[in-house]
């Protein structure tokens, strides 16, 4: 077994404990949550530029037809693109300040999308420095891009700092993960032989923090929401497309539990595009419902079975 001493002052031999990997199963759920993470954000700052008289919405679209909609969507797929090179430059910057020789790539998370990524081989790093590491790009790019859209009065900053919160979800369940595990453990490359993105190397007495009921009930909550919000989007992004498509005019979705529309989308004139805006309050807590509804039916399933 893959031998950990290197660089500690501990010459105790550690033994390899668990691989932390993005499987397929994960990936799907972290790609609903990097969704709603975007839109979550995005909606965090409508409200506070809202608070500070600088409103986000609504929301001008120069769009006439769904070619030009799907069109948009390709510039902000290639917005993700941009924010991706900083992302993983910030990765590896950490990761060489803690002794590591970074390289960087592009693989297939968990067989479902390309991803970029940076790792190093050979490297060892305590727990913190590991966290830091997986951390950095999340708080210092979502982190300072709402610093500054504030500091400079200019909210669509607010759009590429939401494209790295989304990107830094995986990143978030990794930290989640390694966080689990004391102090004293050291994390570096899987051994030969192993798969995963990381491995985690201690001693045999070394124990991990089990997630309790609470735990498990609030990240099924999470995931819940995460999944209505998603579906709430796609449906609000499939009526702007018809909408465009047919050339109805205005689109106005409304939920009973609300005043007022969730969602309106409106077509004042030939060639002026589409207006949007969304009621994000009232978004958030429809999520918010669902991911109860959620809890409740997946807690219904388990005491079932």
């Amino acid at each position: 077994m893959w031998s950990v001493t290197a660089t500690d002052s501990d010459t105790t031999e550690r033994r390899y404990l668990e691989s932390i990997e993005v499987t397929s199963a994960v990936a799907r759920r972290l790609l609903v949550v990097s969704i709603a993470a975007f839109v979550a954000v995005v909606g965090v700052g409508d409200l506070l530029f809202a608070r500070l008289g600088t409103p986000v919405q609504p929301v001008a679209i120069t769009a006439g037809s769904p070619l030009e909609v799907l069109l948009g969507v390709a510039v902000l797929v290639g917005l993700l693109v941009v924010v991706v090179v900083p992302h993983e430059l910030l990765h590896g910057v950490f990761m060489a300040r803690y002794g590591g020789d970074p390289e960087y790539g592009i693989g297939v998370r968990g067989l479902l999308m390309p991803s970029a990524y940076a790792r190093t081989r050979g490297s060892i790093y305590t727990r913190n420095q590991m966290l830091i590491a997986t951390l950095a790009p999340l708080f210092v790019l979502t982190g300072g891009g709402f610093a500054l859209a504030v500091l400079t009065g200019r909210p669509l900053l607010v759009v590429p700092a939401a494209a790295n919160a989304a990107g830094s979800v995986g990143d978030l369940w990794i930290a989640a993960r390694i966080r689990r595990y004391p102090e004293r453990v050291r994390v570096a490359e899987p051994p030969e032989g192993y798969d995963g993105d990381v491995a985690v190397y201690g001693f045999p007495d070394t124990d991990r923090d089990e997630p309790g009921a609470h735990s498990r009930g609030a990240t099924t909550w999470l995931y819940g929401t995460a999944g209505t919000l998603t579906l709430a989007v796609a449906a609000l992004f499939a009526s702007v497309v018809v909408s465009l498509a047919v050339g109805s005019g205005t689109v106005v979705l409304e939920v009973p539990l609300f005043d007022g529309p969730l969602f309106r989308h409106e077509l004042p004139g030939p060639g002026r595009g589409a207006f949007l805006a969304v009621d994000f309050p009232a978004l958030f807590t429809l999520s918010a419902v669902g991911g109860l509804g959620w809890l409740l039916a997946s807690r219904g399933l388990r005491s079932g079975s």
